[in-house]
């Protein structure tokens, strides 16, 4: 696994309950986010219906920038 600083997207869920947390699901570079999506959509971990949150995240420790807000 590589460290989280070279992969800096991550994509998360969220159930769709108020308080729900978001699940992280994965990590990739931006060469792999498009690809990372699709693996997760194929082998089910996003469902038709997922709640889905892109985070960019460059550096551990420091707050990351919703992309795509899974609470919008």
């Amino acid at each position: 696994m590589e460290p989280m600083t070279d992969t800096p997207y991550r994509v998360y869920t969220v159930a769709p309950t108020v308080a729900a947390e978001p699940k992280f699901q994965g990590a990739c570079d931006d060469l792999s986010l498009a690809l990372l999506l699709h693996d997760l959509r194929k082998s089910g971990r996003i469902p038709d219906r997922a709640r889905v949150g892109i985070m960019f995240r460059p550096f551990d420790g420091v707050a990351g920038e919703w992309l795509v807000n899974p609470w919008a």
